[in-house]
């Protein structure tokens, strides 16, 4: 069910996206340090691609002749076109350092900069919920003519949950406050990142075949996780963010019994996801998801101590995740 519904285009926009992100880091790095020479490597990054590749059809131009034949020769030369000599001493260029520019430093701080760079998680979570659509549509079909099963009626709970968390995300990735901190250096961005996509990972799995009972018990996780997460990230309102930052101290509702009560119910959606693919590969990855999310709320938790005094004894009367247990 959910490998049809998530593989395919949404898999393809993903890869895409993380090919982007990739050959545009050189431009990324230079503006986040806020450097000057951030203009030029913007304008280099962008002829880089076509700079070399006309390099490389006249040095090596029996290579691309050769490459429709040969598919992992084709998949070098766009290693080599994108992010070879060329965009390595671009990327080096980008650390190194330089002197800052006011200008880029404000433009961090505006809150058409947090949407922009919220611009693809928005997409990716709006195409999720679209491409729920169809099968939600069909469901609620069978229900109105009294002729759905047990599992149509258990899998139309959990996938109009999952629509609404995701929809409830894209509206509060453009709402949402501006951070007053953010976590340095790279590796808390990459966990964010990691364990927020990650879980895609899970639906490139052949689809297990379970029982009924088992089926409907593993969308019922998916749909009591997905609309757990809905509540809570009600509550939770302008502070949501991806990366670990601090935007708004949230203690109320849920946050008043732990600390991070979305990645526990997001480990339950985990969980369920992950029965319904062939084991143990899903559920290694799932175990991965978990991890990440862990790692996460430490990240999280340095950055929210660090904007805000009052979150050492916020800390020190509630559980991590799950109240008396951990």
């Amino acid at each position: 069910m959910l490998q049809q519904l998530f593989a395919g285009r949404g898999l393809t926009l993903l890869i895409w996206a993380a090919v982007l992100y990739l050959y545009f880091l050189p431009s990324i790095l230079t503006f986040l340090r806020g450097y000057r020479r951030f203009y030029i490597v913007l304008v280099l990054n962008i002829l880089l691609s076509p700079v070399q590749g006309g390099l490389l059809r006249l040095v090596l131009p029996g290579w691309f002749v050769a490459n429709a034949q040969a598919p992992l020769l084709t998949l070098f030369l766009a290693l080599l076109v994108n992010l070879g000599p060329g965009w390595v001493l671009l990327l080096i260029w980008s650390v190194q350092p330089g002197r800052t520019d006011p200008r880029l430093d404000r433009a961090q701080d505006s809150k058409l900069y947090d949407a922009l760079a919220a611009l693809p998680l928005i997409l990716w979570f709006a195409l999720s919920a679209a491409q729920l659509r169809p099968t939600l549509v069909g469901d609620g079909a069978l229900i109105l003519s009294g002729k759905a099963s047990p599992y149509v009626w258990v899998q139309f709970f959990s996938l109009a949950a999952a629509a609404a968390f995701d929809l409830l995300l894209v509206w509060l990735l453009v709402v949402r406050d501006k951070p007053v901190r953010k976590s340095r250096g790279v590796l808390p961005r990459l966990f964010g990142f990691l364990g927020t996509f990650m879980g895609v990972g899970i639906l490139q799995f052949p689809v297990a075949h379970l029982s009924l009972p088992m089926q409907i018990f593993s969308a019922a996780l998916v749909g009591l996780g997905s609309l757990a997460s809905f509540l809570v990230l009600w509550r939770l309102g302008k502070a949501f963010s991806i990366l670990p930052e601090a935007r708004v101290l949230v203690t109320t509702g849920p946050y008043a019994w732990a600390r991070h009560p979305l990645y526990s119910v997001e480990m339950i959606t985990t969980i369920g996801t992950a029965m319904q693919f062939a084991q143990p590969g899903a559920g290694l990855v799932a175990a991965a998801v978990v991890v990440l999310l862990v790692i996460r709320s430490h990240f999280e938790e340095r950055v929210l101590a660090e904007a805000y005094p009052e979150y050492a004894a916020y800390r020190a009367r509630t559980a991590r995740f799950i109240p008396g247990v951990i």
